[in-house]
């Protein structure tokens, strides 16, 4: 007569009727808790290099027009943008709308804004003095279906009159949102600006430099926008001591992949850390992510993804940490036939492989996970599969406490092993699922079953 095995929580046991007695032996298939990873749950800024910003989403008395006709339009790259259209009233006959904000201060500068452009002249930004009668422009012009970045001034190399002092090459134009970034920079001899244009998506197209050395120069009192010629709209505007063209993330583990989005879920940049655990995302697709109110940071590494959402504005030239912690701690039985896992991160769009699966002979095993029981206090969602390198298992699913799938679909164990795996989950809510690893021979003659315990503490480890 074959042997018969079952299982009890202290490990596995074999009945052997010639001997008639129970005797402990080693299993045949091991349990383990893999070690957690650390997973992102709060974002916080560390810098402070934004002079000011706005998504231009609503009027505000901070800017002033400089003739011309300036509103707050539905049609901004997302949300709400700065319309302008040109009347040739303002300075050198173009029309400005301006930050009443003081920079003389300031000896170097960025600024950053977003551009969809209607007419054959010239819009982008101006540097305006204190007087309200030079300014240097920084501006795209299109010519059908190619265009090119400009540095002019008026009143300064040229008394009342305009004059360029740098152009690039031409670059192709379509109507689209271009990213405009410009740096500002004042020493005692000279003026130097140095600027690039960007895509819609995010791709660099061309920039250009330029040195204003005339005795006619001035430190930027003001910053605006400027239409000179058709009609424009503006968005994602960023003073900041720092180029807004990147974001910086630190606090990741070496080589995790960061991948920012917005909250409707576009993607604004990603970027790889270096072996310090920071990554320099590119948001010259969105300089402001959003409308400014949020966005969503996805952090991916050593198998693991997790998204920490936030509410702080995500603006380019900032530094933001991200705070870790260990997601779960576990532990298996004496016998390596059970275990237990506590989770601990407040945190959804998670995945984890929290339990390891060897076999200790070279024989196959047919396994599966099956839910036996749940006690949630609120409404628990997650999902739980077996998988090997190259295959997964349909998920038990429980969906807010209610158990959609009580059982996985079976996989063959071999010497590589597999990993039970917990996805899309929900700690906000506390539980206990009680879940059965079984498995069985080949033959089919045997089934052994495992205990195994999975606790949603409800937040972070204190």
């Amino acid at each position: 007569m074959a042997p018969y095995f079952t299982s009890l929580h202290a490990g596995v046991y074999v009945y052997n009727p010639l001997q008639a007695q129970i005797s402990p032996v080693p299993p045949p298939v091991v349990l383990t808790v893999l070690d957690s990873p650390l997973v992102p749950f709060n974002i916080t800024k560390r810098s402070n290099n934004t002079i000011y910003w706005s998504d231009f989403e609503q009027t505000s008395p901070d800017w002033l027009a400089r003739r011309g006709g300036w509103w707050i339009s539905a049609n901004g790259y997302k949300g709400s943008g700065a319309s302008g259209q040109d009347n040739n009233g303002g300075i050198g006959g173009a029309s400005q709308y301006y930050l009443n904000l003081a920079l003389s201060s300031y000896v170097e500068f960025y600024v950053g804004v977003k551009i969809r452009y209607t007419g054959t002249g010239w819009a982008g930004i101006v540097l305006i003095n204190n007087n309200l009668n030079r300014l240097y422009e920084i501006s795209i012009n299109p010519s059908g279906a190619s265009a090119r970045l400009n540095i002019w001034s008026y009143n300064v190399e040229s008394l009342n009159g305009w004059s360029q002092l740098a152009s690039s090459p031409n670059f192709s134009y379509t109507d689209q949102w271009y990213t405009l970034i410009v740096r500002y920079q004042y020493t005692p001899t000279s003026i130097i600006i140095t600027a690039g244009i960007y895509s819609e998506n995010g791709v660099y197209l061309t920039s250009v430099s330029a040195t204003s050395t005339s005795n006619r120069r001035f430190p930027a009192q003001y910053v605006g926008l400027e239409i000179d010629g058709g009609s424009a709209i503006f968005d994602d505007f960023v003073l900041s001591r720092r180029s807004p063209a990147y974001l910086t993330v630190t606090g990741l583990s070496p080589n995790a992949y960061a991948r920012l989005y917005d909250s409707n879920g576009s993607l604004v940049g990603e970027e790889v850390s270096d072996a310090n655990g920071t990554a320099m995302l590119s948001v010259v697709k969105d300089l402001v992510t959003g409308v400014g109110d949020d966005g969503v940071l996805q952090i991916a590494s050593n198998n693991t993804s997790s998204s920490a959402k936030t509410s702080t504005p995500l603006i380019g030239g900032e530094e933001y940490l991200v705070s870790s912690a260990k997601a779960f701690e576990g532990y298996a039985d004496p016998t390596y036939t059970g275990a237990t896992v506590f989770f601990y991160i407040n945190c959804s769009e998670l995945r984890l492989s929290v339990i390891q699966l060897y076999p200790v002979s070279a024989e196959e095993f047919d396994v599966s996970l099956i839910l036996e029981s749940i006690e949630a206090v609120g409404k628990a969602t997650f999902n739980i599969t077996l998988e090997s390198s190259s295959m997964s298992s349909s998920p038990i699913t429980i969906v807010n406490g209610e158990v959609i799938s009580p059982h996985t679909s079976t996989l063959t164990l071999r010497q590589k092993g597999l990993k039970v795996v917990v996805s899309g989950l929900f700690f906000r809510s506390v539980y206990m699922a009680k879940l059965s690893v079984e498995y069985c021979f080949s033959s089919k003659s045997v089934c052994v079953s495992y205990p195994l315990t999975l606790y949603g503490l409800g937040g972070e480890k204190s």
